[in-house]
């Protein structure tokens, strides 16, 4: 009978590492959309900076063009002037050229603020190609192993299973199926080892008999109250050995 408890735990074993494997097949392929979102979203991040820039620069070259084509028309009536021979036609021009003066001074204090707003946008893109270039550089770094590694985790599942039915095939054929029951209700745990006179499993208190039964190793005990195979913990060595 202690020949079998080891096995039990030993089958305990495997399975906690394929309960491991199963985690990381769930935690590694979000471990890898992760990584790609970064970059996906520092690329985005940099293209609506460099696009806010593009349009900043074009309206920028646009009050520029306007300035032109005012001082253009400043310059033309400036020489119209002389040739103007009445007063009224002389104060016309004048006023119209203070207003074109006027306008040309808001659309500078326009330009003005552009260059400011460009400087902030120009810091920002600086600060997204860093963010893009740590993301990608991380992509470089991480992706590959992910990859390999989630391409193995099956192969690792199966091989581990094929090692625990090993040794389950050693065991009574009622035994085996309810650790497989306990294995698939259990949160894949049909072995609990006793601790501080409690089930490990769900922390029910032994009863004395049961500890004792226990103690002796002669009989499979099982919870009285999660259903649990109950063990007194086992020394790494023997278990090993049942694998």
């Amino acid at each position: 009978m202690e020949e079998r408890l080891r096995t039990l735990a030993a089958m305990q074993k495997l399975d906690d590492k394929i309960g491991q494997y199963r985690i990381l097949q769930d935690v590694l392929p979000k471990q890898l959309n992760e990584i790609n979102e970064k970059v996906e979203q520092a690329t985005i991040d940099l293209l609506a900076g460099e696009t806010e820039k593009a349009e900043l620069n074009k309206l920028q070259r646009a009050l520029e063009s306007e300035i032109k084509t005012h001082q253009a028309q400043i310059n033309k009536y400036a020489t119209q002037l002389s040739e103007i021979k009445t007063n009224k036609e002389y104060k016309a021009l004048n006023s119209e050229i203070a207003y074109l003066k006027e306008k040309i001074s808001e659309i500078e204090s326009q330009l003005l603020e552009h260059i400011d707003t460009e400087n902030e946008i120009k810091s920002r893109i600086v600060e997204y190609k860093k963010v893009l270039g740590e993301a990608e550089a991380n992509k470089k770094a991480k992706e590959g192993d992910l990859k390999a590694q989630i391409d193995t985790l099956e192969g690792k599942i199966e091989s581990t299973r094929a090692e625990r039915n090993k040794l389950a095939v050693t065991l009574p054929v009622a035994l085996i199926k309810r650790y497989g029951n306990l294995i698939k209700n259990k949160e894949n745990q049909a072995v609990a080892y006793s601790h501080d006179g409690s089930c490990g499993g769900c922390g029910f208190v032994i009863r004395q008999q049961m500890r004792i039964e226990l103690q002796l190793r002669k009989k499979v005990v099982y919870c009285e109250n999660c259903g649990r195979i109950l063990l007194n913990p086992i020394p790494e060595e023997d278990t090993q050995q049942a694998e």
